[in-house]
């Protein structure tokens, strides 16, 4: 009589590298996460951050590889695969998309495109909301989303700080590059700053109702054009 042989549990992975100034000392944000399964029920197996001066997709690679090996992991397991696309960094958007595409071909597993936003809002408490989560901050604008309640988000888009009175905030979340007139703003108005906490691990919450995508149709969220597109362009422009 044959035994039939052990089928593991489909592993869940998780990316969240899209904004990397989220992430500091004092706030070791989780980069990669493991499920034990492909619901969104699946136990948590293990997280990581990503290793102090690991760059490149070679580098997430390798930090994803690790984190198989030591929770006894095959690749083959990985049945689907979450990622954060943004709005947030350029090359962190690239590189976290990049590698999820490739896994996501290369294993046969399905991918589930995160808003940043929301991966962010599942970390709030009721009491911080109505929050403005702020992302991709740059010469005095930013990427911004309403959380209504912690695990939503109601995508407003880019704004600058005379926006911030008449959106009935209750507190804002930022990372380190909260624009000053942001900041002024808010005091004013009295309202709270927190900290912007992106982390692989509040994935698997943040992907309930999405739907998962071809792995060539995965694309990163920018919040606006990058500055090489928009260089390129002004060049060809002359």
């Amino acid at each position: 009589m044959n035994t039939p042989e052990h089928t593991p549990s489909p592993i869940t992975l998780g990316i969240e590298m899209s904004n990397p100034s989220s992430t500091s000392a004092d706030n070791p944000a989780h980069a990669i996460a493991l499920w034990s399964g492909s619901g969104h029920d699946a136990p948590l197996l293990d997280s990581s951050p990503m290793p102090k001066g690991t760059r490149g997709s070679d580098g997430v690679m390798r930090t994803i590889e690790l984190i198989c090996e030591c929770n006894g992991v095959r690749p083959g397991s990985i049945a689907r695969i979450l990622v954060s696309v943004g709005p947030g960094g350029y090359t962190a958007l690239r590189i976290a998309t990049t590698t999820a595409k490739m896994l996501a071909h290369t294993l046969g597993a399905e991918v589930i495109p995160v808003p940043s936003a929301l991966v962010a809002s599942t970390a709030l408490t009721p009491g911080m909301c109505p929050a403005l989560i702020m992302l991709a901050s740059k010469k005095g604008k930013t990427h911004a989303s309403i959380a209504s309640e912690p695990g939503t988000v109601n995508e407003i888009g880019v704004i600058g700080a005379d926006s911030l009175e008449s959106l009935g905030l209750g507190s804002i979340v930022a990372d380190t590059h909260l624009p000053e007139t942001f900041a002024q703003q808010a005091q004013a108005l009295g309202l709270d700053r927190h900290e912007l906490v992106l982390d692989a691990r509040n994935l698997l919450r943040a992907s309930q109702g999405i739907e998962p995508i071809e792995p060539m149709r995965l694309t990163p969220l920018y919040a606006r054009e990058p500055d090489a597109v928009t260089q390129w362009r002004a060049r060809g422009s002359r």
